[in-house]
């Protein structure tokens, strides 16, 4: 597969928020094996592990729109630099305090990953006229790699320094500081275009349509949307939290559960650039049915399936549930296409709170149940989607 419409990907702007993306998605991975150690280590049960996970999420979550709308109005320098010097100060806190202050410092941390997507997804949606799906998923892809890398090498210094190993991370973040630093301007977008045939159709439509029909065909878009959004990111939140929590409670090493959360990652991030390809080129519903047909059959194997199977179906997991991310915020872009920053904040805002809320009830089903079978009844989740997803308008 080649990236159409290239160009973007040597704009030192988009650059700079690429690597300070994947950065922030380094250290968010990277904090569900600090989180694991520390519950073990304090004692919390499932539902207070979701609790802590809530916090963390809607700080990062609720932040967003707020920043996304400041982002409209002031650009993104501030708040990529910013988000990202948050964070590094947080996690760093995080690798050499106790066990509480760690886990106060790990909430806290959210609102600079808040404050950096918003932004950031403005200046990789507006590199490109021509490919804005593509350029968002690559831009999606450099976080989704660091979600990939950020348990892997997590676990390599856990097990090697205990937590003050983890001080490695922010400290490497440092290189996309300096860089957003550097890059990052605060200057306008591109003229938001349409293609010739929508713009005839809406040219021609508009007389016709009342105020009411226009109200009824946005709520057709944004219902369906948002559920796909709610059920999602539950999917992808709760796996990448809960499957850590599960086997290490199983025994196994933080290796071992570093490279099986960094697996998911991996094919989360192919997921998205193939999804926002198929986006571009064919039909966004389409790309959002393919992801939720998938991922049904490997998210229900991957806990009871032994290795090295394991590692496969968790790939394939991350890979399906992954196709949809970029898709759904452009579409959303689309509905407000005068504020990106302010539709991405609001998009991702709702991804990080619903997937975190979703995650919180996994956890209190997985205290009566046992968290291995609250998991596989996450396949519940993509087939509640796919219904969503067919409800959506065709153009």
């Amino acid at each position: 597969m080649t990236i159409r419409q290239a160009s973007f990907l040597k704009d030192q702007s988009y650059q700079a928020v690429s690597l300070t993306h994947f950065f922030v998605d380094v250290l968010n991975n990277s904090r569900t094996l600090l989180v694991a150690i520390l519950a073990v280590s304090i004692g919390l049960t499932n539902a207070q592990v979701g609790i802590a996970l809530l916090l963390y999420n809607v700080g990062s979550a609720l932040s967003q729109p707020f920043f996304g709308a400041l982002t409209d109005r002031r650009g993104p320098r501030l708040f990529v630099v910013g988000g990202m010097a948050w964070m590094i100060v947080f996690y760093s806190l995080a690798a050499v305090t106790g066990d509480w202050f760690a886990l106060a410092a790990i909430t806290l941390a959210g609102f600079g990953s808040g404050a950096v997507h918003p932004a950031g997804t403005k200046v990789a949606s507006e590199s490109s006229v021509s490919a804005r799906t593509q350029a968002t998923s690559v831009f999606f892809a450099a976080g989704q790699t660091g979600l990939f890398l950020g348990p892997i090498l997590a676990g390599i210094l856990l097990e090697a320094f205990d937590r003050s190993g983890y001080l490695v991370l922010p400290a490497m973040a440092i290189s996309a500081l300096i860089a957003g630093w550097r890059y990052v301007k605060d200057k306008p977008g591109p003229p938001v275009q349409t293609d010739s045939s929508q713009a005839a159709l809406v040219v021609s439509t508009a007389p016709l349509l009342s105020k009411v029909e226009k109200r009824i065909r946005q709520w057709r878009m944004v219902i369906p949307l948002t559920v796909i959004i709610a059920t999602t990111s539950t999917i992808g939140i709760a796996t990448i939290n809960f499957a850590p929590k599960l086997f290490t409670e199983m025994g196994f090493q933080p290796i071992y559960v570093g490279w099986t959360a960094g697996l998911f990652m991996m094919g989360s991030a192919v997921g998205g650039i193939i999804g926002g390809t198929l986006g571009d080129r064919i039909s966004k519903r389409i790309a959002i049915l393919i992801g939720m047909v998938g991922v049904i059959v490997p998210l229900y194997l991957y806990i009871p399936t032994g290795d090295p199977w394991r590692f496969a179906l968790l790939f394939l997991t991350g890979f399906f549930a992954g196709m949809p991310h970029s898709v759904l915020v452009i579409m959303a872009q689309g509905l407000l296409p005068g504020r990106r920053a302010f539709a991405s904040g609001l998009t991702l805002g709702l991804m990080f709170f619903s997937g975190a809320v979703g995650t919180y009830l996994v956890g209190i089903v997985a205290d009566e149940i046992g968290l291995a079978r609250a998991l596989q009844g996450l396949v519940i989740l993509p087939i509640i989607a796919i219904t969503a997803t067919l409800l959506l308008p065709k153009q």
